[in-house]
């Protein structure tokens, strides 16, 4: 525990729960939410254009507009307003903007090693893989499995390392934001959260997973628009529901 929070244990089923709680934040006023998310999604384009180091201010930026949709659904919790100025909250907070700052460095950074391990271990088997997956018909098929043999381990070990990054990275905005943790600090709980919450978690990781083909398929964005602040709102739920005061940790 750190000052005043614990880490509880909610049943398998509880990740069903989070998402309706999610739900209830975003259905009564889902304009505003999607009007956020339209801006975040224009807002990254614009910073992914830039030549060099787009893509890498994105991932350094993410744990700031994580922070902004947690600031949101306190305030959708609360019953007050869900305005576009919850996206500055985590830029706004003197005392937590370091913190977020040093996150999304840390994702970064464990990001571009996955991507350097799997490209050791996968060789040329990635181009290979991208060029049959761009033109399948006519391919022989020894060359296919062959190919696949190559590139799949390499695709499996970065998802087995991608995990923990993951789960470091899911509360530790709302930690830092709501809780005043250091990063380090916010990440090492947030793992330790996942990890011992594993259940309920990975029934909400296919929950979502589920929802998100869905989203993919309705068309012109539409889908994504409801489906970003509606995890995000869910993942406030979850926070709420397995950070709580030591008082109320059994």
């Amino acid at each position: 525990m750190s000052g005043s929070l614990g880490i509880i244990r909610p049943p398998a089923g509880a990740g069903l729960d989070w998402l309706k709680a999610g739900w209830g934040w975003f259905k009564p006023v889902p304009v505003p939410w999607m009007g956020m998310t339209a801006l975040v999604f224009l807002a990254l384009m614009g910073v992914g254009a830039i030549p060099y180091v787009g893509g890498y201010a994105i991932e350094i930026l993410s744990p700031f507009l994580v922070a902004g949709y947690m600031s949101a659904s306190r305030a959708a919790e609360t019953g007050q307003p869900v305005t576009f100025l919850h996206l500055g909250a985590g830029f706004a907070d003197t005392r937590g903007r370091l913190g977020l700052a040093v996150m999304g460095t840390v994702y970064l950074a464990g990001i571009l090693l996955i991507d350097q391990i799997m490209r050791q271990m996968g060789g040329d088997g990635f181009q290979q893989m991208s060029q049959l997956a761009a033109n399948p018909a006519g391919q022989d098929p020894a060359q296919v499995e062959a190919v696949m043999g190559q590139a799949l381990p390499a695709v499996f070990t970065g998802l087995v390392l991608l995990t923990p990054l993951v789960m470091a990275t899911w509360f530790a905005p709302a930690l830092v934001l709501f809780d005043g943790f250091s990063a380090v600090n916010a990440m090492w709980w947030s793992l330790w959260a996942c990890a011992v919450n594993w259940r309920p978690i990975l029934a909400y990781s296919m929950l979502l997973g589920l929802l998100g083909v869905v989203a993919m398929l309705i068309p012109f964005g539409l889908g994504l628009l409801v489906f970003l602040p509606w995890v995000l709102c869910s993942t406030y739920a979850a926070y709420r529901a397995i950070f709580q005061p030591v008082a109320a940790v059994p």
